[in-house]
């Protein structure tokens, strides 16, 4: 195979996974980021000698793509508790996996949330869809998750109660509108594997990838402003300094508004793709008490509630904190049109009430990440609309999660596709 030269765009974990694969493979590779750092949304900042996360993030340890790519052992993984902790009227009702955690059986047996058929056909779900291939799960015929899994039988008070704020949380929206394949993959992902972060934060996962980068690859604080086409071919790109850089291939591996506004000229279709974001905002406070001890997610089902979930992360990774103190975070869905610290005090008001054993007024805040592409909105019928990693412009291949899925996966999956892209072309 003869060596190429190529510029990959976005040093987001799908351009940084393209970028490796390509240079595995014995070609030239520059990367080019706009911001300050690589891992595009999955980054931590560091706050007082606490890491937060840019928004509650968690890794699903058996997502295959990230299995191949990731060293999980080098990052140190830090488990939550398969489960979850539903709080409700000041209750807390633990829902644990009785399967992963046999000790809890009888406590998930008993759970008054919904009735004990639910929980079985939780098992039967889990069975059927541990024996389907990924491939096979998104093949599934496609409807909203409400609508499946009313036909399967489930109660509306197992969808209040658990679906709608547990996967509320993953898919940002509590409505059950998200396709039935996307749930079925992550359902299969959670049954499979761990759901943890690396000790030293979301943020290191780029870094281990970036690090295995060739000297002199990566670029950072650098922005591509436009493509070098000549005669229908894409041929380098224009950067903001003013430089034009030529390449046998681009890969735009932005997010999808920037690989859009790049290539919506060249390639007409992506206009008509339909991402539409979701929206989340994450909220971190320092927290002098541990006011729950177990590893797990805190789940807030009320129609009322302002916060879909929270958790104290250092539960599951105590060095998200400095010692003597502890990590909350808590996560609203959507964008609160509240000031920061409207926004602040109703949290710390509402979990408060939940949690009367905590003074919440010594909960310090230590930021508000309001997150306009969290995600993207994944209804059935998308899946057949997403673009292809290939494009039909000669020169130009697209990485990113909306050529797959919103999720880490669906990222290291594009990012291994494109760089096959490369290769083919």
């Amino acid at each position: 195979m003869a060596q190429k030269s190529v510029i990959v765009v976005g040093a987001g974990l799908a351009g940084l996974c393209c970028a490796r694969t390509l240079q595995r493979e014995g070609h030239s590779v520059q990367l080019y980021e706009a911001s300050d750092g690589v891992g595009g949304r999955v980054r931590t900042d560091i706050v007082d000698g606490f890491l937060l996360d840019r928004g509650f993030q968690v890794a699903l340890t058996a997502y295959p793509a990230m299995q191949q790519e990731i060293d999980f052992a080098a990052l140190k993984m830090n488990a939550f508790d398969p489960g979850a902790l539903v709080v409700r009227d000041g209750k807390r009702f633990p829902i644990s996996d009785p399967l992963r955690m046999p000790s809890k059986l009888l406590s998930a047996a008993l759970s008054p949330l919904f009735p004990f058929a639910d929980k079985l056909r939780v098992l039967n779900l889990r069975r059927k869809l541990g024996t389907r291939t990924i491939d096979e799960i998104f093949r599934l015929p496609d409807m909203p998750l409400r609508e499946y899994l009313r036909k399967e039988g489930f109660t509306d008070a197992f969808f209040d109660n658990f679906i709608a704020p547990f996967y509320g949380g993953i898919f940002l929206e509590r409505e059950g509108a998200t396709s039935v394949r996307m749930f079925a993959f992550v359902f299969k992902m959670l049954s499979e594997g761990q759901t943890a972060v690396p000790a030293g934060g979301m943020g290191e996962i780029g870094k281990q990838i970036a690090a295995d980068l060739s000297p002199g690859t990566l670029y950072l604080n650098s922005p591509v402003l436009g493509l070098l086409e000549e005669r229908g071919r894409i041929h380098g790109v224009r950067l903001a300094d003013g430089q034009s850089v030529d390449a046998d291939a681009v890969v735009l591996a932005t997010d999808f508004d920037q690989a859009a506004a790049l290539a919506g000229t060249i390639i007409p279709s992506l206009s008509r793709v339909p991402i539409v974001w979701r929206i989340s905002t994450t909220l971190y406070f320092s927290v002098p008490d541990q006011f729950y001890t177990e590893k797990l997610i805190l789940l807030f089902p009320a129609n009322n509630t302002l916060v879909n979930n929270a958790a104290l992360v250092s539960n599951a990774a105590p060095l998200y904190a400095p010692p003597g103190l502890h990590l909350l975070s808590a996560t609203v869905l959507g964008d609160p049109k509240l000031s920061v610290e409207a926004l602040i005090a109703a949290v710390r008001t509402e979990l408060g009430a939940q949690f009367p054993e905590s003074d919440s007024r010594t909960w310090h805040p230590l930021r508000v990440y309001r997150i306009r592409i969290a995600q993207f909105a994944q209804p059935s019928g998308i899946w057949e609309r997403l673009p292809a990693e290939r494009t039909d412009v000669p020169g130009l291949v697209l990485a990113g999660e909306y050529t797959v899925s919103s999720s880490l996966q669906g990222a290291f999956l594009s990012g291994q596709r494109a760089a096959q892209a490369v290769m083919k072309a």
